[in-house]
Formats: structure tokens, C-alpha cells, sequence
């Protein structure tokens, strides 16, 4: 089993916030661990980057659309129901980002915000790791 997970968990020591950044395929492997941030009255925010996949592998391969790099299209901002209390929301735009991450700074609670983005959007510089290798 391949384990090329995305994960970037930082502390905001001024503001005591637990952020975490996943993308969608390494949230396959963590995703039942959400809960533990409500059992023990933790108010993380976390971001999944919903790609419909992983980038990295597509970026990697010679034939990126291949099957083998996607993942089961799953609704993200459904998971943390079991969380009483969190605020959840599914973004396609910068717009409606701006609004979830304004309404998560007024809510006070745990918040969990599912950024769906293109299959295969990705900064220059990963473009170019993949253009150079094919």
C-alpha cells in the first residue's frame, strides 16, 4: 500500500488554533481520526483539498489521467456530522472560501472546510517537475 500522503498540521500559538491541511488522498487515510478532535474539545480548522485525487502521483506519472491516481469521489464536508457543533462547508470558488473562512472565524467552533479544486491544478513549480521528467 502506497502511502504518498499530503498533510501539513501547524499550531498558532497567539491564537491557540489547531490548523490542518490534507489533501483529499492522505484524508483517506486519516479521516476517522476527526472524531478525536471532538472527543477531546479540540477546535481545529481543517482544510481538504479535494483534487479528486493525488496530484503528486498524476504529476509523477507519464499518463496522469491513468485510474490508478484517483480516488472515490466523497462529500468531505459530511464527515465531521458526528462533531456536534462544527462548522462544515464545501467551497468551489474563492468566494465562497473567503465567506466559509469568515464564517468559521465567527462561529468559535471547530471548523472543517472541503476546497474542491481542478484534478489537475497545481503550483509552477510542480508543473514543471512534471514536464521536465516526460
Amino acid at each position: 500500500m502506497r502511502n504518498n500522503s499530503f498533510e501539513l498540521v501547524f499550531y498558532h500559538e497567539q491564537s491557540c488554533v489547531l490548523v490542518l491541511v490534507t489533501g483529499d488522498g492522505s484524508h483517506q487515510l486519516t479521516a476517522q481520526e476527526i472524531s478525536q478532535f471532538g472527543r477531546r474539545d479540540l477546535k481545529p480548522i481543517v482544510f481538504v483539498l479535494n483534487n479528486s485525487g493525488y496530484l503528486i502521483e498524476r504529476l509523477l506519472c507519464r499518463n496522469p489521467g491513468i485510474a490508478y491516481n484517483d480516488v472515490a469521489p466523497s462529500r468531505y464536508s459530511e464527515i465531521p456530522l458526528g462533531c456536534d457543533g462544527w462548522f462544515t462547508a464545501r467551497v468551489t470558488t474563492c468566494g465562497e472560501f473567503d465567506q466559509a473562512l469568515k464564517a468559521a472565524e465567527q462561529d468559535g467552533t471547530a471548523a472543517y472546510i472541503e476546497v474542491v479544486t481542478d484534478k489537475y491544478a497545481a503550483p509552477p513549480l510542480a508543473k514543471k517537475m512534471h514536464e521536465s521528467l516526460y
